[in-house]
């Protein structure tokens, strides 16, 4: 075995024969590092992102009830417009059925250019 003199020796030549080696392994560590920094801030900054998303989504559902029918949110938009002549409103609010959904009974001829049935 060798004594630590020998042994600092040895270490001595062989950094001094690869230097090139090292300087470029230490190279490769730093943009490693510095790689590794920019992709944890872009990470963090992402979270901050999706952080800001969330509260402005919270803020912009405010005082709404979030389990409406379409009917329901059909009419409440088009309590807050004006009244258009142009729109029958009764037609608008027949084309739904009791529960809320899309009433596609009352077609008559099945499928492709059908007409209401009239109600008695």
């Amino acid at each position: 075995f060798r004594n630590p003199v020998e042994v600092a020796e040895k270490e001595a030549i062989f950094n001094k024969i690869n230097k090139d080696y090292i300087d470029l392994q230490e190279q490769k560590d730093k943009i490693k590092e510095s790689s590794e920094d920019a992709l944890d801030q872009a990470e963090r900054d992402l979270a901050e992102q999706a952080q800001g998303h969330e509260r402005y989504r919270k803020r912009k559902n405010r005082g709404r009830e979030t389990e409406e029918t379409t009917q329901e949110a059909l009419m409440q938009n088009l309590a807050n417009r004006k009244i258009s002549r142009k729109i029958n409103y009764d037609a608008m609010s027949a084309i739904f059925d009791d529960a809320g959904s899309f009433a596609t009974h009352d077609v008559v001829g099945g499928s492709g250019g059908g007409t209401l049935e009239e109600e008695s």
